[in-house]
């Protein structure tokens, strides 16, 4: 499991955020400013820094910028915990050098889960074009209905992952050979190759990603054999809300991470 290290003044946050860390196999580490921060990143370095914008004396901006600095901490990806209050303020932190954003309040169903989707992007050693931050994983959209694709793409545009998209199963395969994904959602009825089939190539090629299914079918006997083999972990029904997709994609990948770290 990973060590956090959370650098927050509000003792009440950092018991919050440390509880829901232990709870989830996690260890949690913290430090009441800035300087503190880094001097323990610096003298162990954690997996992933939660890290408040609005400290005292030393800004969160301020924290990042050092931690980004140390060629020992570059890596690891360092999230901002902020309220988001203002228009513009996303941008910011992301241009501040942050690798992404935890929003205050702290929502302790997802919490957990939003962190670990960037432990899967530090773990699996991507990195952006120009630097040395870690990507958000990858998730692939698989359907052969260009509407469906661009509504569940808009669904999922706020969230701090990558969508790829493919509109057959071959198409997925050729993509996912050149850009491995944590989470595959796709259709059943795709001509060519059906949603069932394709999640078996990957469950045989990718076993760490994450294989679900969305389909709007009546009859469910194909689809539910996938899932009680293991071929597919589950599968939901069309449509799809965007709040439940989004819900279900940070579970998804908080799976995604459990399953890298078993096999490292």
């Amino acid at each position: 499991m990973a060590r956090i290290l959370i650098i927050e003044d509000n003792p009440a946050n950092v018991e919050l955020m440390a509880f829901l860390l232990t709870a989830h196999g996690h260890t949690a580490l913290s430090a009441p400013d800035g300087p503190r921060g880094i001097a323990s990143a610096r003298a162990a370095p954690p997996d992933l820094v939660a890290c408040d914008v609005n400290l005292p004396g030393m800004s969160g901006y301020e924290v990042v910028a050092a931690l980004k600095a140390d060629a020992r901490l570059a890596r690891v990806p360092v999230l901002a915990v902020t309220a988001l209050a203002m228009a513009g303020d996303r941008e910011k932190v992301l241009a501040g050098g942050f690798d992404g954003y935890i929003s205050k309040p702290i929502e302790p169903e997802s919490f957990v889960a939003e962190l670990e989707v960037f432990l899967l992007a530090a773990g699996s050693g991507a990195v952006q074009a120009g630097g040395g931050s870690a990507q958000p994983p990858a998730i692939l959209l698989v359907d052969d209905d260009p509407f469906m694709l661009a509504v569940l793409s808009d669904m999922l545009g706020d969230e701090p992952l990558r969508v790829l998209c493919a509109a057959s199963g071959p198409e997925a395969l050729d993509l996912l050979a050149r850009e491995p994904a944590a989470v595959i959602l796709c259709d059943q009825a795709m001509p060519g190759m059906r949603g069932t089939e394709l999640l078996a190539r990957v469950a045989a090629a990718y076993p760490d990603t994450v294989r679900l299914m969305l389909s709007g079918q009546h009859d469910l006997a194909e689809i539910e054999a996938a899932v009680r083999s293991g071929l597919a972990d589950a599968h939901y029904a069309k449509p799809v809300s965007a709040a439940s997709l989004r819900e279900r994609m940070r579970a998804a990948l908080a799976l995604a991470a459990q399953r890298q770290r078993q096999r490292h």
